[in-house]
């Protein structure tokens, strides 16, 4: 599920801009996963705040956090926020962004011991 508001005031921003939220499956995998999500995305990133409700996620594969960091931030977006994601899922999005040298602009919220 994705929905848009606008505009958002970030902390520490003196402009509001486009905030997304994309509520994320149990499981999630792949790059074309990632690419299916972000191109249901409606206009431009640049700019936006992208929030991942992450508290129905189980797992998800580093090559979809890598994907979905690489299209969110790489496409210009201010943040993308993680919230509730499980641990291990919250280190491949750290691993992604370290990649793509977008670290700052990853916000990672309580992240949650990986269901056994």
């Amino acid at each position: 599920m994705i929905s848009q508001t606008t505009p958002q005031t970030r902390p520490g921003s003196e402009a509001g801009g486009l905030a997304v939220i994309i509520e994320l499956p149990s499981m999630v995998a792949g790059r074309r996963m990632a690419d299916s999500l972000v191109d249901l995305l409606d206009g431009d990133l640049d700019g936006a705040v992208v929030v991942l409700d992450c508290h129905a996620l189980v797992t998800g594969s580093p090559s979809f956090a890598a994907q979905l960091v690489s299209r969110v931030l790489g496409g210009g977006a201010a943040e993308l926020r993680a919230q509730d994601a499980p641990e291990p899922f919250a280190a491949h999005l750290r691993e992604a962004a370290r990649r793509l040298d977008a670290t700052p602009r990853l916000v990672l919220g309580s992240a949650r011991p990986a269901p056994v």
